[in-house]
């Protein structure tokens, strides 16, 4: 999510691009950069503002405690006793499998357009954050058709997979409304619209 997000209307164009910075943004391990967009308001901006320009309704949400939203998003998406419940694999999502053929597909299609998995990242490259990441990259690079083709072809069927889960497990008030929101979100974008 960049400040330029958070401070302007998102125009029709711009649906796609905006909701993939607010995936990674919500799906990438709590940092400075998210708690300093949920202080500032930035954050609550952004999902008004992509709610606004889209017609889903907004989610309620409300951050309080930021060791507690750190601490669920390892129970959801990390480790977990009883099981994670939403792993954060769109790969997983798709195949049942990591590194099956959908974690093969998303990277023969990231190379062919040029995106690499940056060298800080220590995660599988089919993560939803990355996944997400690389939209944005995209778009901001005018490939709003590649980006597209990550949220409908990657992103959308994690959200349909593992929606339910994260609403039913989140205990931080966070997690749960904005993952109904953007799988909501993600269902109604579409490369059509974004043309």
């Amino acid at each position: 999510m960049t400040r330029d997000a958070a401070t302007r209307p998102v125009e029709p164009a711009d649906v796609v691009e905006q909701a993939l910075q607010l995936v990674a943004a919500t799906y990438r391990s709590p940092d400075a950069a998210l708690r300093a967009d949920l202080d500032s308001g930035a954050f609550a901006t952004a999902v008004a503002e992509l709610a606004a320009a889209t017609g889903v309704a907004a989610p309620v949400f409300q951050v309080t405690d930021w060791p507690k939203l750190q601490t669920t998003y390892v129970t959801l998406f990390v480790t977990n006793a009883a099981g994670v419940p939403a792993p954060p694999y769109v790969g997983l999502a798709l195949d049942g499998e990591l590194l099956g053929p959908s974690a093969e597909a998303l990277k023969r299609f990231l190379a062919h357009h040029g995106v690499e998995t940056a060298a800080g990242w220590h995660d599988l490259a089919d993560h939803v954050a990355a996944v997400a990441e690389a939209g944005v990259l995209l778009a901001e690079a005018g490939r709003d058709d590649a980006a597209c083709v990550l949220l409908e072809r990657f992103l959308s069927p994690w959200f349909q997979r593992y929606a339910p889960e994260v609403v039913a497990a989140d205990d931080s008030g966070f997690y749960g409304p904005l993952t109904e929101f953007l799988g909501s979100l993600l269902s109604e974008v579409s490369c059509e619209t974004a043309a």
